[in-house]
C-alpha cells in the first residue's frame, strides 16, 4: 500500500544508486575526476550518457572546453578514491595525481581511461542543457573498455551519507 510522502522521503528510497567517475583533462595534461550519481543511458542508437553536473564544477568547465570526457564505472576497491574525488574541487587540487588511481591511454578521446575500473566509456560532448537547476551533459559513447576480470565488483552508493559498496552484476540470461 502506498502513502503520500515528500519528494525527499521518496528519494531516500533510491538506494542502491549507481556512481560513476567522469574523467577530464586540462590543457596542461592534468587529469581531473568527479564522482557523479546523477547518470543514465540516454540512447542506445547512437549510445549516449546523460550526466548531471553542478554549475561550478571544474569537470563541467573542462567538458565544455574540450568537448570530450570518459565515464568510468569504478570498482569496489576504488571507494576511498571515489569519496576523495567526489568531495574535493578540481580547481584547487590535482585529483588525478592525489587519488592514487591508475590511468591508461584512451583509444579515441584525449582523456585517459581508469585502468582498474569495471568499464570505461570514451565520450564526445553532444550538448549541455538545463531543464532545471542542474546542467545535464549529453555525451555520445565513441569507444568502450571492460575489465578482463568479470568478478570485479562495481561500486554503488548503498545509502545516505555516501555509504559505498560493491555489487557484482549478473551476466546475460541470469
Amino acid at each position: 500500500m502506498q502513502k503520500t510522502a515528500t519528494i525527499e522521503e521518496a528519494w531516500g528510497r533510491k538506494f542502491p544508486e549507481q556512481v560513476v567517475l567522469a574523467i577530464t583533462k586540462n590543457d596542461e595534461g592534468r587529469v581531473n575526476l568527479m564522482a557523479i550519481g546523477w547518470v543514465c543511458v540516454a540512447s542506445d542508437g547512437p549510445p549516449m550518457f546523460l550526466l548531471g553536473i553542478d554549475d561550478g564544477a571544474y569537470t563541467l568547465e573542462l567538458i565544455r572546453k574540450n568537448r570530450e570526457f570518459v565515464v568510468a564505472y569504478p570498482s569496489e576497491s576504488m571507494a576511498d578514491a571515489t569519496l576523495y574525488v567526489g568531495s574535493t574541487h578540481g580547481h584547487q587540487e590535482d585529483k588525478g595525481a592525489k587519488s592514487g588511481l591508475k590511468f591508461a591511454p584512451a583509444t579515441i578521446v584525449n582523456v585517459p581511461i581508469l585502468e582498474d575500473a569495471v568499464a570505461n566509456f570514451e565520450c564526445r560532448l553532444i550538448e549541455v542543457t538545463r531543464p532545471g537547476n542542474c546542467p545535464l551533459v549529453l555525451g555520445e559513447i565513441v569507444a568502450s573498455h571492460v575489465n578482463g576480470d568479470e568478478s570485479v565488483k562495481r561500486l554503488y552508493t548503498l545509502g545516505k551519507g555516501y555509504r559505498l559498496g560493491g555489487v557484482v552484476p549478473k551476466g546475460d540470461g541470469e
